[in-house]
């Protein structure tokens, strides 16, 4: 089991970029989680802003040292830190999916954005920082984000913030420690069984704009999503080079 070492801080621009400062000294451990209840610049994917008012949500960064996966395995991480956050969101309701490659949603909304960093040397990781939003009690969003909820506008109730993320780090701990006993195929079913999406046909932009109606067949380790068209073409695609149209 991951010993997590929770660090708080009252602002910071960014977790990531906090934690990734220091992230090449010897002793910081593996476990080692910064906390801020006011992030000024947290960044989704792509640089996306990340909407949160200070001290209503969880926003954090996580240390790993995944040193047993190999840099063209690497989505694993992602696929595990996914489930244990869909495990935790799952014991308050049901309805929480996996939208590829690792937004949380519940129904069509969005309540957490993960965005995951790695350090490579050669073929190998020798760490990955993951960076969570996680919406807990926020109330009303101001952003122009097209779809964001919170925990708080599903179950009607706010929580402590303090005691909800040791439980959240303790879902996250347990399909790490999967990965790292090498349940690779139980990671990758498990993934696609809460994926997003995945019944029926949808539709999908590519990022030359055109849109084409799919169903979603697969998730490879390497994070490039497999969709059949309508024709049964099977298509293949790497992050930002296809989007779902909500």
């Amino acid at each position: 089991m991951t010993r997590f070492k929770i660090d708080k801080v009252s602002e910071t621009l960014s977790t990531n970029e906090l934690l990734k400062s220091i992230a090449d000294k010897d002793s910081v451990a593996e476990g080692y989680t910064v906390v801020a209840v006011s992030q000024t610049a947290g960044r989704g994917q792509i640089g996306a802003f990340w909407e949160s008012q200070p001290g209503q949500n969880l926003t954090f960064s996580l240390l790993l040292r995944p040193e047993f996966i190999k840099a063209d395995q690497m989505f694993l991480v992602s696929k595990a830190i996914s489930l244990g956050i869909v495990d935790y969101l799952n014991s308050f309701g049901e309805e929480f999916k996996i939208k590829w490659p690792n937004d949380i949603y519940y129904k069509d909304k969005k309540i957490c954005g993960v965005l995951i960093e790695n350090q490579l040397m050669g073929s190998n990781i020798v760490y990955s920082i993951i960076g969570i939003g996680l919406n807990i009690n926020q109330e009303a969003f101001i952003s122009d984000a097209p779809n964001p909820i919170s925990l708080y506008n599903i179950i009607g109730r706010k929580l402590d913030l303090v005691s909800e993320l040791p439980k959240l780090l303790n879902q996250i701990d347990v399909w790490y420690q999967m990965l790292a006993d090498g349940w690779y195929e139980k990671i990758d079913e498990a993934y696609f069984a809460h994926l997003y999406r995945t019944n029926g046909q949808y539709t999908f932009r590519t990022c030359e704009g055109a849109c084409f109606s799919g169903t979603i067949s697969n998730v490879e380790s390497n994070g490039r999503i497999t969709i059949v068209d309508s024709n049964g073409e099977i298509r293949s695609f790497l992050f930002k080079e296809v989007e779902f149209t909500l």
